[in-house]
């Protein structure tokens, strides 16, 4: 079953190599016709009759054969459709040549792979045939234990409840020490610790007006900050939470914000060495991965519903190797003390996301729009032990 399975997965890449090559030749011999005939209209030598156009695209176009081929393709494919809208509205002259000139308009490498993903993966992997060339820019970094998921969308009332019992030693026994990552030093009688968010309008269920997003604090991430800092500070950590709304008027402009917020605090307090972005994720209503999204919002502490959690990371941030580090030290962590409870680390498509600012720093996604603030708060409380512990670790 399996060598059935993988000699048809061939067949396929075969076959839809052998429909592109000949669309290429095709549409080439066509276009040489077409051009030889530039008026569009057939006579019939026998009677000189001239023979109405049955099929009248565009008036315009028609005129250029170029832009009628063009024109055809853009509706086929989105890369062609913008560079077809940027070029024809705009005007300019365009020469042309399916086999000359389609390399110049979008990557014809990656254009392929993208739509033979699967085949591709087949090749590389089962068979090890490397297809030269052909590399996927635009897709997250595969990186070993490590969780990927697409780039997606970023977007009951009650007190605080009470703070449970300090972790043990005991509980920590198991906790190997922190290799490979950077020890820090600092003055443990002011804040070494920040904690901010880029997006504090992210709220939690009840909330889902608005995208998911409310200045109402009892409902968004500026509780879940206020949790983790709360109990960081009840083992012995000194900490800086800032309750600023960086994503307020202006979501777009929310990063270039909270970096000038964050960099200020560093400035103004150089004591500060550890830097927690806290976010919640997002999941659109009609997420094709909604259902999966659900099934891994929450897991059983206790007897308690309590939110899942992710770290994100930026691979275009200069220090994205120690970030890294420091996310999966977090991570294996939390997988000791409560299996289940971090998803996983997400590395982004691109971005840096701040990351830059320290080389202890973190962005961690708290649960999602589809977890209720009291999953996130039961959350809060013991990603607050775990990161308690991670400080302990690397602190000289």
């Amino acid at each position: 079953m399996w060598v059935k399975t993988q000699r048809t997965r061939l067949d396929y890449l075969i076959f839809a190599l052998f429909c592109m090559l000949i669309f290429f030749i095709g549409s080439t011999i066509v276009t040489k016709f077409v051009k030889n005939n530039k008026n569009n209209v057939v006579y019939n030598k026998n009677t000189d009759v001239e023979a109405i156009e049955v099929f009248n695209y565009d008036k315009d176009v028609i005129e250029n054969i170029d832009k009628f081929f063009l024109n055809i393709l853009s509706n086929a494919n989105s890369s062609m459709s913008l560079f077809f809208k940027q070029k024809i509205e705009s005007k300019e002259d365009i020469s042309f040549s399916i086999i000359e000139n389609i390399p110049k308009i979008f990557n014809i490498d990656d254009y392929i792979k993208s739509q033979f993903p699967a085949a591709f993966t087949f090749l590389e992997k089962k068979k090890g045939i490397s297809i030269k060339g052909i590399e996927d820019k635009k897709n997250p970094e595969v990186l070993e234990d490590i969780v990927f998921v697409d780039d997606m969308m970023e977007k009951e009332e009650g007190k605080l409840l009470e703070e449970e019992v300090k972790v043990t030693e005991k509980d920590v026994e198991g906790i190997p020490a922190a290799e490979g990552i950077k020890t820090f030093k600092a003055n443990k009688n002011e804040p070494y610790v920040a904690i901010y968010h880029t997006h504090g309008t992210e709220a939690y269920l009840p909330i889902k007006q608005n995208q998911y997003h409310t200045q109402d604090k009892r409902y968004n991430v500026l509780t879940i900050g206020e949790i983790i800092s709360k109990r960081l500070e009840n083992n012995g950590h000194k900490v800086l939470h800032i309750e600023t709304y960086h994503d307020i008027p202006s979501y777009n402009k929310s990063y270039a914000k909270s970096l000038n917020t964050i960099n200020a605090k560093m400035k103004e307090q150089q004591n500060l060495k550890i830097v927690f972005d806290i976010h919640r994720d997002g999941v659109s209503k009609n997420a094709s991965y909604k259902n999966n999204a659900l099934s891994q919002s929450r897991i059983k502490i206790d007897g308690k519903d309590v939110a899942t959690f992710s770290i994100v990371i930026g691979p275009e941030s200069p220090n994205k190797d120690e970030v890294l580090k420091f996310a999966k030290y977090i991570k294996q962590v939390s997988d000791i003390l409560y299996p289940g409870l971090c998803k996983g680390i997400i590395v982004k498509p691109k971005g840096k996301f701040n990351q830059f600012v320290s080389d202890h720093y973190s962005l961690i996604e708290v649960g999602s729009n589809l977890n209720t603030i009291d999953e996130a708060k039961e959350s809060a409380k013991v990603i607050g032990e775990i990161l308690s512990i991670v400080i302990e670790k690397i602190q000289e």
